[in-house]
């Protein structure tokens, strides 16, 4: 692997400086706020020094958004794989406590990439942020598949064969039939509406921490699936 030059890195440093900047700013105005000419001030840097590295809003919001999904993934798999040997409900458990922790911790960040739509930005197609966003996926699924090759992924008798599910299932995995499909689909949706509301301060009503009551709710919702954290392999 080559050594990068003294201008590569550099250039990498600028960027870092760059994103850290527009980073402040998306907290402090919001993502519909960012502004190049802003994060240029702030710089000490021309605009027209600041588009030799993102030409555009859009192009900096990508690597905004990129960046955030690979921190979550990083963080999610950091904690699910902290102990390799452990049962496969704890460690999917610890990676959703993970997930939760990281929004709670990064609303800004977490609504720029699952919040509302950014106004007048559209994501490259399968570009970076198409890359970066598979990762979250990529870092549960193969915990849900395991569960489910275990025996354990409990489906719902109420699942009627639809070819719409069907289609579902092959998106989410060759080897999962629909109705574990539909768990796994039904979790991840729970999960998400779980940490938005907390992340969002729309719990805040049930007191100032939270974090212990959305923990519970977690380990409810993964052993209504049959993957009770703490059980063990049955």
């Amino acid at each position: 692997m080559p050594v990068p030059t003294r201008r590569d890195r550099l250039r990498a440093e600028t960027l870092d400086e760059i994103k850290a900047v527009s980073l402040r700013q998306l907290r402090e105005v919001g993502a519909a706020q960012l502004s190049l000419r802003a994060v240029a001030t702030a710089l000490g840097m021309s605009p027209a020094g600041l588009y030799r590295y993102f030409d555009s809003r859009d192009a900096l919001l990508t690597a905004l958004i990129t960046d955030a999904f690979d921190r979550l993934a990083d963080t999610v798999e950091r904690a699910r794989d902290a102990d390799p040997a452990a049962d496969v409900a704890d460690r999917l458990f610890a990676g959703l406590v993970a997930y939760r922790r990281w929004a709670v911790e990064h609303p800004q960040e977490f609504g720029l990439v699952y919040g509302t739509p950014v106004p007048g930005y559209a994501a490259p197609p399968d570009g970076p942020t198409s890359v970066a966003t598979r990762r979250i996926g990529e870092a549960f699924l193969p915990l849900f598949v395991e569960g489910w090759r275990q025996g354990r992924l409990r489906p719902s008798d109420e699942v009627a064969p639809d070819p719409a599910l069907t289609h579902c299932a092959a998106a989410i995995h060759p080897d999962l039939p629909p109705a574990a499909a539909a768990v796994v689909l039904g979790a991840w949706t729970r999960l998400h509406g779980l940490v938005i509301l907390e992340a969002f301060g729309h719990l805040r009503w049930l007191g100032d921490d939270t974090g212990h009551l959305a923990e519970q709710q977690l380990r409810l919702l993964l052993a209504e699936i049959g993957l009770r954290p703490g059980s063990g392999a049955r």
